[in-house]
Order: structure tokens, then sequence, then C-alpha cells
């Protein structure tokens, strides 16, 4: 007789956050000849989707702590992969783009990405899979939402 499958094997926490670390563990082992390590791309694809954000924006995107993300970039920086700019109301800040050496990278990353993506979806249909990514967006501006409501309802008991 097989067990039956307990309830978090179908909890949509669970599934996701089990995709999430199969994904990245099989993206990882894709570009580990890139000689990049999972922080730097991290950190560049979220330049490529964001150029022209402060660290601190980029840290709030990646949801890492700022001290943490000023170290990687200064590793890009010195590496030639980002460039920084001056902000031009706060004279601390500066505005991270990606280095033309950084777009070839990004290319490839994103068509890695792109491949690998094909192949997880494998066996889905064109139209599940577009109803699956619009549910999945769905899903996610709830939860900004949600947060977003949580932090107005923070600063207003402050």
């Amino acid at each position: 007789m097989v067990a039956p499958t307990p309830a978090f094997e179908r909890s949509l926490g669970f599934i996701l956050s089990d995709i999430s670390r199969l994904a990245r563990k099989e993206f990882d082992r894709r570009v580990r000849g890139l000689r990049v390590t999972r922080a730097q791309w991290l950190v560049l694809m979220h330049l490529a989707r964001r150029p022209g954000c402060t660290q601190s924006e980029l840290a709030d995107a990646m949801q890492m702590q700022k001290i943490t993300v000023s170290r990687h970039a200064a590793r890009l920086l010195r590496g030639g992969w980002i460039e920084r700019r001056d902000h031009a109301a706060d004279a601390r800040a500066y505005h991270l783009f990606l280095s033309r050496k950084a777009e070839p990278l990004i290319d490839r990353l994103a068509a890695v990405a792109e491949k690998m993506r094909s192949e997880f979806m494998r066996g889905l249909p064109d139209a599940r899979r577009a109803a699956l990514v619009d549910d999945l967006l769905q899903i996610k501006s709830n939860l900004l939402r949600m947060d977003a409501e949580a932090e107005r309802r923070r600063h207003e008991d402050n």
C-alpha cells in the first residue's frame, strides 16, 4: 500500500520553494563554466532588469542587506562588469549600470535561462504555460499589495 502524500507536498509554498531551489541548482550547474558566482550573476541580472538603480534599490529588489550588495557591487566594479555613475540628488549614492563587458555575459546567462525554462516547462501546452505564469503573477501582485499595506500600517503606527 502506498502511503498518502503529506499535505505539505501539495502546498504551494513548499512547491514554489522546491522549484526555486532545484532551478537555482540546475542553473548553477549550467553556468559553472562561465566563471561567475551565483551572487555575481544575480546582481548582474537584477541590474539588467533595473539599469540605473542605486545600491539601496538593488538591495531591496534582491532582498539583501545593503552592505552585502555594496560588497558585490565593489567586486563587480573591480572586475569591470558594472559602472557606477553619480546620483544627481544624493552625492553619497550611485546609479549602477552594466558595463559593455557584461553585455555578452548577460546574453549568455539569458540564453541558458531560456533553454532551461523551455526544458522544465516541457509537457505543458503553451496555453497552460501562459495561464500558469499569469496565475503566478497574480499571486505575486497580491503578495506585493499585502506587503505594501503592512508597510503603510507600520508607518501609521509609528
